[in-house]
């Protein structure tokens, strides 16, 4: 097993970020028999999940934060050092890392950042959401999703030409499907076009969200009130890239980490997986980039011989 404490030397791996790419990570790195330490601020997009049907091995469905639960006893029983903390500081000490956060610091051969998205939602207060979250009345995620709004009459927030992009993927759900833009503006001539053939209406901006009755309400800014069987958000949700950007480290043309084939940004040593790298912000997609990262960085670290 490893060390309960890796705070006084070095350590194989330190990966910041406890979400489901975080933590399959230190599993599989912790059956390379590789020490690791993972730092999560209790941030993980995943607790938002109500239920989750597209997970694998879950044919019945599985809750973000039972999911999570879950992933920490896994990698917990195979060793891994889970530490509740918010990471401040990164730094290169010679070919290692250091990494601190208020009143900690760790030193590693590799990192690993996993430190995931930020949705941007309507003004909505923290209760609010998480309530209209977890009764399916407010949505993130279409892909993960939309079998369940199969039929509904679907609302989807967004500047508008998200709006309407999220809308025509949705049309496949549903036959009543409607842009609610965030602001007035134009969509491009494609969006448009493509939006009116797939019978697609468009609103005046919001106003105002609400949910009452098991249904989101709606108030436009010309006055009109709408009512949907559940409304989906696309906002955006960039990346937490700031922990990234202070390493120097660049970003794709979507706000995404840009990493090699193996996970690898351009800091050698220096690894990025789950939603911060890609938009398929998917669970499956995570369990994947970690898979990977955590093999290069086994095979790169120097050999130890089991006695």
């Amino acid at each position: 097993m490893a060390r309960t404490d890796e705070t006084e030397s070095a350590v194989d791996c330190v990966i910041v970020g406890g979400g489901p790419a975080g933590l399959t990570a230190a599993t599989y790195l912790r059956r390379f028999h590789r020490s690791v330490v993972v730092i999560d601020d209790g941030r993980s997009r995943a607790s938002w999940i109500p239920t989750t049907h597209n997970c694998p091995g879950f044919p019945r469905g599985v809750s973000g934060n039972e999911l999570l639960e879950r992933l920490r006893l896994q990698a917990t029983e195979y060793g891994a050092c889970l530490v509740r903390a918010t990471v401040e500081l990164i730094q290169q000490a010679g070919k290692d890392w250091v990494v601190g956060s208020a009143d900690r610091q760790w030193r590693t051969h590799a990192l690993i950042l996993a430190t995931g998205v930020e949705d941007i939602l309507p003004s909505l207060s923290a209760d609010e959401s998480t309530d209209a979250l977890s009764k399916g009345l407010l949505r993130l995620c279409a892909i993960c999703d939309g079998y369940e709004a199969t039929d509904c009459r679907i609302g989807v927030i967004g500047p508008l030409e998200d709006a309407l992009a999220h809308a025509c993927f949705l049309r496949a759900f549903s036959a009543d499907v409607t842009a609610i833009p965030t602001a007035a503006g134009e969509a491009s001539a494609e969006a448009m076009q493509r939006s009116q053939h797939l019978q697609i209406a468009t609103l005046p901006p919001l106003r105002t969200l609400s949910f009452a009755d098991a249904h989101a309400h709606v108030l436009d800014q010309a006055g009109g009130r709408h009512r949907f069987d559940t409304v989906y958000v696309a906002m955006g949700a960039p990346g937490r890239v700031s922990l990234a950007q202070q390493l120097g480290l660049s970003t794709g043309t979507k706000g995404e980490l840009v990493t090699d084939d193996a996970m690898q940004t351009a800091l050698p040593g220096v690894y990025a997986i789950g939603d911060v790298v890609t938009d398929l912000n998917q669970i499956s997609v995570a369990f994947g980039h970690a898979a990977i990262a955590a093999t290069a960085i086994h095979r790169r670290l120097p050999v130890s011989p089991r006695p």
